[in-house]
């Protein structure tokens, strides 16, 4: 049980955490928590209960079909499913149900248009661009009650804006080794004696090197500014 419904657990524990997402789509951070350790701790639970809620997820994956590569937005349903049947009172027999329309929303929507540049419109009469599973998924994330569109694919130029931004730390790592490179060479005598010569020690540097540590101090703090305006944009 605690194997089979720990994705379930570890999505009511990250939506418990972010309050404004549980706020603004009415969950209970209460309950989040309470169905959390339900599955973390369920020693004392009755085993029919345990196999039952397996058995409802279970059942779930197999009915949504592609909805499968969508955990999080199957997480959510479930526990819509838990709210409609009261199961945290645990007392009598209660009944799981489950809605297909819900459940298999989105996969119309990609049907019709998988194209994430292009707009055409939904069986509900609405202009969207393109589904994809990612969108399925991180509307569950987010708590939607529908399944819409969440995430702009970048194109033209954006594309190599969207790839320097996701590999921005192994740049700047090599950005910096290049410059403990050229630090250390400023102190080398191995070049010309204005670029190698006379610049000091490591820990006592004198001309070239001042400068070159307070340009590169500048240059680096203007390329996260930079990195950091880009990813609010």
């Amino acid at each position: 049980h605690r194997r089979t419904l720990e994705g379930f657990a570890a999505w009511c524990v990250y939506v418990a955490q972010s309050r404004w997402t549980a706020f603004r789509q009415g969950l209970s951070v209460e309950d989040l928590r309470a169905y959390a350790r339900f599955v973390e701790e369920n020693h004392d639970r009755p085993l029919a209960r345990l196999f039952v809620e397996a058995l409802l997820l279970r059942c779930m994956e197999s009915l949504g079909e592609q909805i499968l590569q969508c955990p999080e937005r199957i997480s959510y349903l479930l526990y819509h499913v838990f709210q409609e049947a009261d199961a945290l009172g645990e007392t009598g027999p209660m009944t799981f149900s489950i809605d297909l329309d819900k459940l298999q929303d989105g996969l119309p929507q990609m049907s019709k248009n998988t194209n994430p540049y292009l707009r055409r419109r939904t069986p509900d009469g609405k202009w969207e661009l393109g589904l994809n599973f990612d969108d399925i998924n991180e509307s569950g994330i987010q708590c939607r009650e529908r399944v819409t569109k969440t995430y702009k694919e970048p194109a033209s130029i954006m594309v190599i804006v969207d790839f320097a931004l996701c590999y921005r730390v192994p740049f700047m790592l090599k950005m910096y080794c290049f410059g403990v490179a050229g630090y250390l060479y400023m102190g080398s005598q191995m070049g010309d004696d204005l670029s190698t010569f006379h610049n000091g020690s490591l820990w006592e540097p004198q001309w070239l090197r001042i400068n070159f540590i307070q340009y590169t101090a500048v240059l680096d703090s203007m390329i996260w500014i930079g990195l950091e305006l880009l990813l609010i944009v």
